[in-house]
């Protein structure tokens, strides 16, 4: 039997535990790489205070849905207006009226995605202004509303790899096992896995908490 150099030998030993780090993850993931639960506790407890207030305004909205005549929030009576400018429409047209909706609803700021505060939809839509955090988010609670499953909903933090990996937060949805982009940037809807070119996926935010991309491993030739 052949002696393995201590290379070979460390990527044998590898081999099993890259394969039950793959078998622990969610494969099936925006981007076509898969996460794996993140041990940011800063930004798992920022997620989930913001998910506990758009469940509020949750409350919020449906009254005003009920009774728009009697709705006490001017913003809740535009999210609502958002949600049904995609009423009429299926599919990627569906998509693209409720992100061009939202695009339009806050004006742009420029802020790093990770370093500003984050605000809830309704309180960013009073401000009418926001940077790509508050947008995703504004998209994320009204794609839910307009019945989108929380299986298919992610916001994803990047890296814009053409801006020196700058961090930008947006949305993906998923239709017919296939993921595609809302973002703030652009009025097109993107399929995700077109754009693995121009950013660099770091994080997942959706009902399950946060979790972290795997970053591909390299193949390396055994010697």
């Amino acid at each position: 039997m052949r002696h393995l150099s201590p290379r070979r030998m460390f990527i044998a030993a590898a081999i099993p535990l890259l394969m039950g780090l793959t078998a622990q993850a969610d494969l099936n993931e925006p981007f076509g790489r898969p996460t794996l639960l993140s041990t940011e506790v800063s930004l798992s407890a920022t997620w989930q205070d913001l998910r506990l207030q758009i469940q509020s305004e949750q409350r919020i909205i449906a009254q005003c849905r009920a009774a728009p005549h009697s709705c006490p929030s001017p913003a809740a009576l535009q999210f609502l207006a958002i949600v049904k400018a995609g009423d009429q429409y299926k599919g990627h047209a569906r998509l693209g009226h409720i992100n061009r909706a939202v695009n339009l609803a806050i004006r742009s700021v420029k802020a790093p995605a990770v370093q500003t505060t984050w605000t809830s939809p309704l309180k960013a839509l009073a401000a009418g202004f926001g940077d790509c955090k508050q947008i995703a988010l504004l998209k994320y609670a009204a794609l839910a509303d307009a019945g989108f499953s929380p299986n298919d909903l992610r916001l994803v933090i990047v890296k814009i790899k053409a801006l020196q990996n700058e961090p930008h937060a947006m949305i993906a949805v998923r239709e017919e096992a296939r993921w595609s982009i809302l973002d703030s940037r652009t009025m097109a809807i993107v399929e995700s896995t077109k754009l693995v070119g121009y950013y660099e996926p770091e994080l997942s935010l959706d009902h399950r908490g946060v979790r972290r991309f795997v970053q591909p491993f390299p193949m390396v030739a055994l010697r």
